[in-house]
């Protein structure tokens, strides 16, 4: 699909071969932007990635503008249900210091600021439990291409190595 876009956009002299190397070689650019740290900023710079988000963003609408910031919060998800918590705990102790709630309110008050706690402390070991593996499955990615590239040049380089040590005939 890119070496089709490229062939509408660049002139016919240019070789198909080169234009699939280009595909080829922006593919893996794009999907491994830890590899190409140069490339990215070079092209965060000409084409001024910073502005040219700031005027879409600004005409989203409010709508539009949460459901592209959901995703950023989700990742803080656990430190605001913890922060719920931490507050639900001094609103629950000042209400149960003050009277409020009845005979047995501070045991009740004290299971349930348990019962919250653990379960705030289960969904934060969850979600650190997800994250790591998903560290490991894109380090073993990255290490799989990697190994790849390398057998790719070996097999490369040893074609090259038996093309140039064929004995040819010698003309007479």
């Amino acid at each position: 699909e890119f070496h089709d876009f490229l062939r509408r956009y660049l002139p016919y002299p240019i070789p198909s071969s080169i234009l699939k190397a280009a595909a080829s070689a922006i593919g893996e650019i794009a999907a491994y932007p830890e590899l190409y740290p140069e490339v990215h900023s070079y092209v965060e710079r000409r084409l001024d990635i910073e502005k040219t988000l700031a005027g879409r963003l600004k005409t989203l609408s409010p709508t539009d503008f949460e459901d592209l910031l959901h995703p950023v919060f989700q990742e803080d998800e656990i430190i605001l249900i913890a922060t719920g918590g931490v507050l639900g705990l001094i609103a629950g102790a000042l209400q149960t210091r003050l009277g409020w709630g009845g005979p047995g309110a501070t045991r009740r008050a004290i299971l349930t600021i348990i019962a919250t706690l653990g379960s705030s402390l289960a969904l934060y070991a969850q979600g650190k439990q997800e994250e790591q593996q998903d560290e490991i499955l894109v380090s073993e990615q990255v290490k799989l291409h990697h190994e790849e590239k390398r057998n790719e040049q070996v097999r490369s380089s040893t074609l090259r190595r038996r093309r140039s040590s064929i004995v040819r005939p010698v003309a007479s």
